[in-house]
């Protein structure tokens, strides 16, 4: 799995060690000040993920993976290799200038917006109204709070490591399979 800066991790090292109840569930332990703990003492949230004294969540060696900010009820994002994501579907329509930053406008309330007008951040990203990134089709992608203080996605979301597989290239690739497949006249030209 990958984290948001794109740093490749074991779940395994981010789980504490527990008791099970019958149906599968951790059994946390409270520590004298009333914090979630694992078997071994160390300071846990409600989903048995490792957390350093801020609640951000650590691997076994105590290196920070995730924001205690990132979690969502406890649970961190899961970012597989395979996860597949198109920076395309949430950027505007719009020019960069040659420092290769984009080259928006401004709609009368002095937000940036791209050449289609619709709203957008800084960086290009197309926003809603609260300032989190959606893509084309309006959907909610990352909560502002994901984004970095220049309005950047996460790390792993724009450094190609994930999969960018679209529609149009799925197309492509059937199309090229059907090419490269002998065709009914083929073979009977094979048979004479």
């Amino acid at each position: 799995m990958f984290n948001y800066n794109g740093r490749r991790f074991d779940i395994v090292d981010t789980i504490g060690q527990f008791d099970k109840d019958s149906k599968g569930n951790i059994i946390p332990l409270t520590d004298q000040n009333g914090n979630l703990i694992d078997n071994l003492g160390r300071r846990v949230n409600s989903r048995g993920y490792l957390i350093d004294e801020f609640g951000n969540v650590i691997d076994k060696d105590g290196r920070q993976l995730f924001d205690n900010q990132h979690l969502m009820d406890d649970e961190i994002p899961k970012i597989f290799p395979f996860t597949k994501f198109n920076i395309k579907n949430v950027l505007g329509d719009f020019e960069m200038d040659p420092l290769g930053n984009p080259i928006l406008d401004r709609d009368a309330d002095g937000n940036f917006i791209d050449r289609q007008g619709r709203r957008c951040n800084s960086k290009g990203y197309l926003i809603d109204k609260d300032g989190n990134v959606i893509n084309k089709n309006g959907k909610l992608m990352f909560k502002s709070n994901l984004l970095d203080n220049e309005g950047d996605i996460p790390k792993v979301f724009r450094t190609g490591l994930l999969k960018s597989d679209t529609a149009s290239s799925l197309s492509r690739l059937m199309s090229e399979i059907g090419k490269n497949q002998p065709s009914e006249f083929d073979m009977e030209e094979q048979r004479i």
